[in-house]
């Protein structure tokens, strides 16, 4: 294995997030350590073990990065004049100079130190060429962003860790591919900025001649003046999936399905629909990825045996992502999610290959290229109304749309949804709602809570009363509609997504840390 440290010496890193300026980028992409490590090399004008360091760095592959977690500060925009605009005839007085906003987001750390870690040891002959370069390396980001890097031996951090996801992620960051370093040689102009920098010192002669021809020759090779570097942009992107803290992760529970969602976001300008479309949605979506896989489709998907009986195993769960738990939330839809079984039949396959082969068709295109999704309810000829998703695959979407907010690990868990009781209580006996409640928690594969309360509101603003639902109707008339909204606690922390109850595969029963109450 291969590891580098970073420490963040002033406790904050400040670096801007590429897809979106009002926000930091933390914990820092490969991609922006390598320009980093690189900028050190060619201002430093490395040696060739260190050239060999950085091109087996850019051909490893995406690290996982381990970092502790933070708090972004307020930006604050300041304004700074331009560059001076001199005449160019008269090399006198700058003309006046307009002035520039500027920020410098910022993440002020917890824990100030962050690792990159591959599988694969670097060999030994560049072993010290790598430990040079990161001594050079000061600064990661702005130029106030000061760090200390090193080849560290082991992980002395026990922050949160993000793992290379190769199709299903919860956000992306920007990495390296082979010619990287060539890349990045040709934009930072070594040579030529070396070149102008020499004649520039014979300009320095006190032979009038020298210098005469010296100017002629400037003026010929650099006839727009002094070569600067461009700036570099890296265009390859690698998802990533966030695992818990290690401290919680060793002490969690875990319900029946992953905890790397697959996050459908309203694409912008979709009718705005509220929490009673849930079921329609849900059926909707789960239609829609089943028609994509063709016509075998697995039981762990469909939730049915070969025969057509209900499926005695976990199977996928289609659930929405409202607008809930924070000031003002009215509990409209932002998206949809699917969540994956834990424990799949791949058949000899492993488990990304499985999904990729039932889940690709339905997310990609045969180039792979993402898909937009398209849900509709119709009534008759007449489109009562229509939705088009897309895949969430931004670095930093609302918090609604991420999958830790759904997923924890959480000790204590509130409804978001009503939960539907598996069959009706005795009139006026309200331990019997519980007694029936403890049991759904046994049969959805969940811990028991050690305690709970039921409520007809959800705990979450936004959510309402749990009449605002329709009654799930799924599985016929007879079937037992009773629905209430509850917190839990359980005995320890459960890595969720937690569902419960009679309608918890199509989005009822869908429960949320109370920690995650604000957004």
């Amino acid at each position: 294995m291969t590891t580098l440290g970073i420490h963040y010496l002033t406790g904050c890193a400040v670096a801007t997030d590429r897809t979106t300026s009002d926000r930091p980028e933390f914990p820092p992409h490969f991609g922006r350590v390598f320009m980093a490590m690189a900028a050190a090399y060619f201002e430093t004008h490395g040696n060739e073990e260190e050239r060999a360091a950085l091109e087996w760095l850019e051909a490893a592959g995406a690290p996982s990065v381990q970092a502790g977690t933070g708090h972004p500060r307020s930006t604050v925009k300041t304004y700074v004049p331009v560059n001076d605009n001199l005449d160019a005839e008269a090399r006198t007085m700058p003309v006046p100079r307009s002035r520039q906003s500027r920020s410098f987001p910022t993440m002020r750390l917890d824990d100030p130190f962050v690792y990159l870690k591959w599988n694969s040891a670097i060999p030994a002959n560049l072993q010290s060429g790598l430990e040079r370069l990161c001594n050079k390396v000061t600064r990661i980001g702005h130029s106030s962003s000061l760090v200390q890097m090193w080849v560290a031996e082991g992980v002395a951090s026990a922050g949160v860790e993000w793992q290379p996801s190769e199709d299903f992620s919860d956000r992306r960051m920007r990495i390296t591919e082979r010619g990287t370093l060539a890349y990045l040689a040709r934009a930072f102009n070594a040579k030529a900025r070396e070149e102008y920098g020499r004649l520039e010192e014979i300009l320095e002669a006190p032979t009038g001649k020298l210098r005469k021809q010296t100017r002629k020759e400037i003026d010929e090779r650099f006839p727009e003046g002094q070569p600067m570097p461009t700036r570099p942009v890296l265009t390859r992107w690698q998802g990533y999936t966030q695992l818990p803290a290690r401290s919680e992760k060793d002490a969690a529970q875990f319900s029946p399905f992953e905890p790397g969602l697959i996050i459908f976001t309203r694409i912008a300008e979709q009718r705005v629909l509220g929490m009673e479309a849930t079921l329609q949605l849900t059926s909707a979506l789960r239609d829609a990825a089943m028609k994509a896989t063709g016509q075998n489709v697995p039981e762990w998907l469909s939730g049915h045996q070969p025969d057509g009986k209900p499926s005695l195993k976990p199977h996928a769960a289609f659930f929405p992502l409202p607008f809930v738990g924070a000031k003002y939330a009215d509990g409209h839809l932002m998206g949809l999610a699917m969540a994956i079984p834990r424990e799949l039949d791949s058949y000899g396959e492993t488990k990304q290959e499985t999904l990729r082969r039932v889940i690709g068709p339905f997310l990609f295109r045969e180039d792979g290229q993402e898909k937009a999704i398209r849900l509709w309810r119709t009534k008759g000829a007449e489109v009562l109304w229509e939705w088009k998703l897309e895949r969430e695959t931004r670095d930093y979407p609302p918090m609604t749309l991420r999958a830790h907010t759904w997923t924890g690990p959480s000790a204590e868990w509130g409804s978001v949804t009503p939960v539907v009781l598996h069959h009706y209580p005795k009139r006026g006996r309200d331990s019997d709602v519980e007694r029936i409640l403890l049991q759904a928690f046994d049969s959805a594969g969940l811990p028991r809570p050690i305690a709970m309360r039921i409520t007809p509101v959800s705990v979450f603003e936004g959510a309402g009363h749990v009449k605002s639902m329709p009654e799930f109707s799924e599985g016929g008339e007879r079937l037992c509609r009773y629905q209430v909204h509850l917190v839990v606690r359980f005995p320890s922390v459960v890595e969720g997504p937690v569902l419960v109850g009679r309608g918890r595969f199509r989005g009822y029963g869908l429960l949320r840390p109370t920690e995650a109450k604000h957004d």
